[in-house]
């Protein structure tokens, strides 16, 4: 797994994406652990990004909001929902940006389509939300919404209640987003690296097999 980098929630902030590349080998191989949009100012540009760049993301709660509003905008002519109305869910500022864009929504659409809900690299199970109490039943259903959602921050009652027993010893290592930290959540079999981008914190990567973290505070251009 040398020079195999995981980067947590971008939310729309092309500069602080491209100041953190700037400082990993120029040949890392990039995966991504979804939330690529909303919040940010540059959603767009790093869907394009990712997208054409051929780099492996799974799928994010931000991307559910973004493909439902879209497909339902496309062919339902449905244009209100929470996420494109309030400001906190970040909807209204991507959908300021596919408006500069709209050339690319359908293949945004298409290309949301095809995200994975995890990866599994050598050991390492990738996922947006805290995908380990979820792990034996990854390929179910029921599993679909919790490994985009399911939280370790601030977990509810009846949520932990469909958590596997003994998560705590799998070996398999889950690398996970979607709780924002102010540092990268380390646990015995668990990384969880967002960091707060959209916020004004850190965009952070993480090595695989070495643990390695590298991080660039968030550029004021992209908040």
């Amino acid at each position: 797994m040398h020079n195999t980098f995981v980067i947590g929630d971008v939310h729309g902030c092309m500069f602080t994406l491209e100041s953190l590349i700037k400082k990993l080998p120029t040949d890392a191989h990039l995966l991504f652990v979804g939330d690529l949009v909303d919040r940010g100012k540059h959603s767009v540009h790093v869907m394009e990004f990712v997208k054409e760049g051929g780099h492996a993301c799974v799928y994010g709660n931000h991307e559910y909001l973004l493909f439902n509003y879209l497909r339902d905008a496309i062919h339902g002519n449905k244009r209100i929902s929470n996420w494109a109305t309030k400001e906190a869910w970040g909807g209204p500022s991507t959908i300021k940006n596919y408006e500069v864009y709209p050339h690319l929504v359908d293949k945004h659409v298409a290309w949301l389509a095809t995200l994975p809900r995890y990866l599994e690299r050598e050991g390492y199970f990738i996922t947006h939300g805290f995908g380990l109490p979820y792990y034996k039943r990854k390929d179910l259903s029921s599993s679909k919404l919790p490994l985009l959602t399911n939280r370790i921050d601030r977990p509810k009652a009846e949520e932990m209640k469909d958590w596997e027993r003994g998560y705590e010893e799998y070996e398999v290592v889950n690398v996970f987003g979607h709780c924002a930290f102010k540092e990268v959540l380390v646990g015995k079999n668990y990384f969880g690296i967002d960091t707060s981008c959209a916020f004004g914190g850190k965009l952070t990567a993480l090595e695989l097999g070495t643990g390695r973290i590298v991080q660039v505070r968030a550029d004021q251009r992209d908040i």
